[in-house]
């Protein structure tokens, strides 16, 4: 039996024009847990990181927090990749609301104090009909919900066929991938996995035993580091 252990990444830069790098806080955040991993004597024979800067960055802070042993050199698996709904957003939420502004230029016309509730509230809004397939991908190319479910799937397929002789596997990557991987083990609906989402902390763990039968759900959600440095961006 093996134990996948995936990380949401660090805070990344919500409101700059890159989000995919960590903040200050983020840095921090992955260093804390790669100490309290040490503590609690957490070892691990495989490490998968997303392909994304956030979570490389991610793992980076954790090896310089985990002084237990040298943790395994990363593989990069590019299927553990965040789903686009950022991308999504950004591009159909001029569209929900009829404007020809970009989604920046709305946010930057929102009181500082408000842009963060009402980015959640239209981001919900698209996730929404992205999830029921009512957008038209097409044009822009991004990547579909059923298409998202599937190479998640796929992934978890691999790793089961070829990783059942590691023992504690560590996969660092974002909060949509995790709800994916949930909604392949535990069965729930379009709602359940976007409140899943929006709820996963960030460097919190979520465990799922692996066996060659199937995954069944050890934790979810898991923090390790301060309370006062937890966030969900």
């Amino acid at each position: 039996m093996s134990i996948l252990h995936l990380v949401r990444h660090g805070q990344a830069s919500f409101g700059a024009n890159d989000y995919d790098n960590l903040s200050p806080k983020g840095v921090q955040q992955s260093i804390e847990l790669g100490k309290a991993l040490t503590k609690q004597q957490s070892t691990f024979d495989h490490v998968i990181v997303g392909p994304h800067r956030r979570h490389i960055q991610t793992f980076e802070g954790i090896k310089e927090g985990y002084s237990l042993t040298d943790l395994p050199e990363p593989v990069i698996e590019k299927e553990f990749a965040e789903n686009q709904l950022m991308e999504i957003a950004q591009y159909f939420i001029p569209k929900i609301l009829n404007t020809s502004k970009t989604t920046k230029q709305i946010f930057e016309e929102c009181e500082p104090k408000e842009r963060h509730d009402k980015f959640l509230e239209l981001f919900q809004i698209v996730a929404q009909k992205w999830m029921n397939e009512e957008l038209d991908l097409s044009k822009p190319g991004f990547e579909g919900f059923s298409v998202f479910r599937s190479r998640i799937a796929n992934v978890l397929k691999g790793i089961q066929g070829s990783l059942t002789d590691k023992s504690n596997i560590m996969i660092v990557t974002s909060g949509g991938a995790i709800s994916g991987v949930y909604a392949e083990v535990i069965s729930c609906s379009h709602e359940d996995i976007q409140k899943l989402n929006f709820g996963i902390k960030n460097m919190s763990i979520s465990e799922f035993l692996m066996t060659t039968e199937g995954f069944t759900l050890k934790a979810f959600n898991s923090s390790l580091i301060p309370e006062e440095l937890e966030t969900f961006i």
